[in-house]
Parts: structure tokens; C-alpha cells; sequence
């Protein structure tokens, strides 16, 4: 059989053998090569064409749902990246709270502190007692002791005098009538 080129009923190549029409019995006689030939330019039976609807159909509803899937677990990946950066940063802001509440109670048992010292030498009953404990007590922070002299001039001197005075004349109080 020899296969020549023509145009079809629709514009589209088909060899030139497609113009026969082959009845059933002659089609079961071709070899298996020239029968699919023939069978690939016959439109499709109706069962043909609804198998191939039907798998149509199953492969796009599995695309949609492979697209679903992926689209369901991108969103929980992004919904886990969002929580996972809300929640370093809810701990960040709780960290920073904590570390101003003990800052802040530093300051306070530190105010307090100072301000418990000084009544302690304010209510001395002798100055020199006073410059004693003054000197005994330890600094806010031990570790960092002070370079400089937090005494003026003339409060050192007066400091200086009231050591140096064996006999309390510069010193003393009279607290009995209080």
C-alpha cells in the first residue's frame, strides 16, 4: 500500500491513504503497523473520547489537588515561620521587661541603700563616730572603688580635724536635751 500526503477535511496533513474508508472486516485484515496508521487519523469512537474525558478529568483533579497540598503545606510553613518569629520576639520584649524590672530594683535597694547609710550617720551621737562608720561602711560597689577624692578641699580638712582630735572638743554634742 503506498502512503501519499494530502490535506484533510479540517486542514490538517493525513496521508493519503486516510481518504479510504476501511470497513471493519478489511481493517481487521491490515498488519498491526497500517492499521494503527489508519487508526491514528479516525476520530475517536464515543467510548474513546469518554475514556479520555474521564482521565482527563481524574489527572486535572489530581493536578488540583497536588496544587492544593502544596499550597496547604507552604502556608503552614509560613504560618510556622511567622509564629516561630512572634514568638522570638514576645521572648526578646519579656527578656528586656526583666531586665528593666531588675534594673529598676538595683536602683531602688541601692537609693534605699545610700539613704539608710546616711540616717545612720546622721544619728550618731558624736561626729567622730559619724566620720568612723562613714569610713568602716564599704562603698556602693566594692569592686570599683573610687579614684577620686569625693571630699572638697575644706570638707577634708574638717574630716582631718575631727580624727586628729583626741579630746572630742571640736565634736562634741549634747544630746540630753533632744
Amino acid at each position: 500500500m503506498e502512503l501519499d500526503h494530502c490535506q484533510g477535511d479540517e486542514g490538517h496533513w493525513m496521508p493519503s491513504h486516510r481518504s479510504r474508508k476501511y470497513k471493519p472486516s478489511q481493517l481487521a485484515k491490515l498488519n498491526p503497523v497500517e492499521k494503527s496508521k489508519y487508526l491514528f487519523y479516525e476520530k475517536p469512537t464515543k467510548e474513546a473520547k469518554q475514556a479520555k474525558n474521564s482521565a482527563l478529568k481524574r489527572v486535572r483533579q489530581e493536578i488540583r489537588q497536588r496544587n492544593a497540598e502544596a499550597e496547604n503545606l507552604r502556608r503552614i510553613q509560613i504560618e510556622k515561620q511567622q509564629l516561630e518569629r512572634h514568638n522570638n520576639l514576645i521572648g526578646q520584649l519579656k527578656a528586656a521587661e526583666a531586665r528593666n524590672r531588675i534594673r529598676l530594683l538595683r536602683i531602688r535597694y541601692n537609693n534605699i541603700r545610700s539613704s539608710e547609710l546616711e540616717q545612720m550617720v546622721t544619728y550618731q551621737p558624736t561626729s567622730l563616730r559619724a566620720v568612723r562608720l562613714q569610713a568602716l561602711v564599704p562603698p556602693r560597689n566594692p569592686h570599683q572603688l573610687s579614684k577620686q577624692d569625693s571630699l572638697q578641699k575644706n570638707e577634708r580638712q574638717r574630716v582631718e580635724e575631727i580624727i586628729d582630735d583626741e579630746n572630742l572638743s571640736t565634736v562634741k554634742r549634747d544630746l540630753t536635751c533632744i
